[in-house]
Formats: C-alpha cells, sequence, structure tokens
C-alpha cells in the first residue's frame, strides 16, 4: 500500500464521518502517510495535513531538506512552516474552506486545544483512524520488518559467542544494541531487555549490574530496526547445565510457542490464538505464572494492533505482523520467553524469526 491509497482510504474515513480534513501529529502516523523514511525523528513536532484536495507535510527548518528530497512526486507538498505548525495548517484550511476538522486523539489535550484556537476551526479528537490502516502490511513494509529481523537474528548468534560468567546484564545488553547498529540496525526497536537467574522472572527487567552466573536462565528480548520498522524476539539460555526444572519450564514455553503459531490463521481472533498457547501451559501446571497477552503487532511501532491476548476483541487481519511470545516466570527461580515474529498469510504463520529455539546451554 502505497502512501497514495493510504491516502484514499483515509479520506474515505474522512468521507463517511463528514470531515473535511484530517491532522496527523504522532511520528509513526505522520511517518505512514507521508510515506517519508528516514526523515522525521522521535519528536513530534511536525504533522500531516489531508484535505479533500491536498496532502501537506508541515514541518520546521531542520527537516528541510530531507523531507523536500522524500518527497520523490507532488502527491504530497512540504511546507516549512516559519513559525507554529498549527499557523500554516491553518492557512492551508481557510484557503480551502474546511469547517470540520479531525486530529488525532493521541495528542495532549492542550495542544488539541490550541490547535482549536489556531485553526479557528471545529476541530474534534479522533483516535485509531491511521493506526486501524497500518494494522495488514504491504510487501513493502514486510520486507523491511524481514530485514530488521535478519539483523536482529544475527544480533543473537553474535551473542552467544560473547556471554560469558560474570559478565553483568547491562554489558550483555550494550553489547547487542552496538552489535545490530554496527550492523547497519537504525538504533534499537526498543531498550533491549537482558535478565539473569531470579531477574528473568520479571517480564521486562531491566538490565542491571547483576552478573551471570552458572545456573541462570538468561532471558534477552530485543529487536532491530529497518526503514523505520522494527523487529521483535526474545530467546531465553541456561549458563552451564540445565536442570531438570528448567527443562521442564522450557519446554512447556516452547511447546506454547508452537500451538500459538500453528493457531494463527487470518481472520481468527486474538482471544483465539492466545488461547490455544496458553492452553499448553495450564496443562503443564503453570497456568498461573502466565500473566501476559501471548502477543502484539509489530510495525513503524513496536506495539500496535492487532492485539493477541485473553482481552482482544477483534481478528487478526491478513498481512498482520505479530509476536508469539508465551512465557512462565517463577519469582526466586527464573523465568523463559519464547517469542517469534511473524507474518499471517491465509491460514498460516509465516515465521520470519530464524534463531534457534531449543534450549541452548552455554
Amino acid at each position: 500500500m502505497d502512501a497514495t491509497t493510504r491516502i484514499a482510504k483515509l479520506r474515505e474515513k474522512m468521507s463517511a464521518e463528514q470531515f473535511d480534513a484530517f491532522v496527523a501529529r504522532a511520528v509513526s502516523n505522520v511517518t505512514y502517510l507521508s510515506g517519508f523514511d528516514g526523515v522525521w525523528d522521535s519528536e513530534p513536532s511536525s504533522l500531516v495535513l489531508v484535505t479533500a484536495s491536498g496532502v501537506y507535510a508541515i514541518t520546521d527548518s531542520r527537516f528541510r531538506e530531507a523531507a523536500n528530497a522524500a518527497a520523490t512526486d507532488d502527491s504530497i507538498e512540504v511546507i516549512v512552516a516559519p513559525a507554529s505548525v498549527w499557523t500554516a495548517a491553518a492557512d492551508i484550511l481557510q484557503q480551502t474552506g474546511a469547517s470540520r476538522v479531525a486530529v488525532e486523539a493521541s495528542l495532549p489535550w492542550s495542544v488539541v486545544e490550541e490547535a482549536g484556537e489556531l485553526l479557528s476551526l471545529t476541530v474534534t479528537p479522533v483516535s485509531g483512524w491511521v493506526e486501524s490502516l497500518r494494522v495488514a502490511k504491504d510487501t513493502d513494509e514486510v520486507s523491511k520488518i524481514a530485514v530488521a529481523q535478519e539483523l536482529t537474528d544475527a544480533a543473537f548468534d553474535h551473542i552467544l559467542g560473547f556471554v560469558r560468567e560474570g559478565m553483568s546484564e547491562s554489558q550483555i545488553a550494550l553489547e547487542l544494541e552496538f552489535f545490530m547498529r554496527s550492523q547497519g540496525s537504525e538504533g534499537v526497536a526498543f531498550d533491549p531487555i537482558v535478565a539473569s537467574g531470579s531477574n528473568s522472572a520479571l517480564p521486562h527487567a531491566k538490565p542491571g549490574a547483576r552478573c551471570v552466573q552458572r545456573g541462570d536462565f538468561l532471558k534477552m528480548d530485543f529487536g532491530a530496526r529497518s526503514g523505520g520498522y522494527c523487529a521483535d524476539m526474545t530467546r531465553t539460555v541456561v549458563l552451564g547445565v540445565a536442570t531438570a526444572q528448567q527443562r521442564e519450564i522450557y519446554d512447556a514455553v516452547l511447546s506454547a510457542n508452537l500451538a500459538g503459531i500453528a493457531a494463527v490463521a487470518g481472520g481468527r481472533g486474538g482471544a483465539e490464538i492466545d488461547a490455544a498457547a496458553r492452553a499448553v501451559i495450564e496443562d503443564a501446571g503453570y497456568g498461573e505464572r502466565f500473566g501476559h497477552g501471548l502477543g502484539h503487532g509489530v510495525g513503524l511501532d513496536i506495539h500496535e494492533a492487532p492485539g493477541v491476548g485473553p482481552r482482544a476483541t477483534g481478528p487478526v487481519p491478513l498481512g498482520s505482523v505479530i509476536t508469539i511470545e508465551p512465557g512462565i516466570y517463577i519469582p526466586g527461580l527464573g523465568g523463559v520467553r519464547i517469542e517469534d515474529l511473524i507474518v499471517v498469510e491465509g491460514d498460516r504463520a509465516r515465521v520470519l524469526t530464524r534463531s534457534a529455539k531449543e534450549l541452548i546451554e552455554l
């Protein structure tokens, strides 16, 4: 889905809801609607204004050259605002005669109020308009995610040869990030999670000073970024020889991971996919130790629609890129999570993650 198609679909929504214009300010949505790769930073300082007849990327002088270079055709006009981007948007809206303007509800209310004052128009917060378009990825988006995942898999291979007893979690996390960046990653999709021993029982532990020891579970959750798109994977290894209990826990999580992937099909509910994996862990006697959802969508943001969990209310559409990441977490002992990144294709899941899933003893 190129930018022109994305804008056409957005205009259908604008027409159905009887709005004359729509303003995107969230960085991921500005990137998606503009189709500009590698232009915007993480600060929500620019916007995309869509009217019935025009599309405008309104920014400031910091992004002038990059935005103009990215605008390869006349489907979108780059405007460098001398003052506020909202003032520049107001000028355009007054010229077009727009009266009802939808703005993203994710904006702070103070920004919405400022926009209303500057635009001197009826401004209505709306939610999910662009995010709903982003759920199903086109082939170009999937290709970018696949490249990011290749970098992530390579980082896992690298870290297996790097980790030594006595290294700190922070040292391992830094090496993961350094390797991914050195191999071409555009930063990281999120701050890496590296958790050892009892810390691995914390699903989203922050890497710290604890040094890995023989007998530890070592859980690593990380992802590269390529073309603006994220990857995400988790692998858990054991330093030394795994105990019988560690193997039991690991095997239960691996079986749940495989069951979740097998349950994926386009249009199937996220709650139904979650239930298939969760039943495996419950049957193994660890149901209370799996407290989070099975997965989530991945794209320009590391967490986006669709949801895959017990409270998910909608289907997982064809073209979605989602994670399957069951886990078991036992305070005092540690935890295991095995996470794969997959593309939903018809009645099956295409797994992008290539790293081995059998228990690795370092």
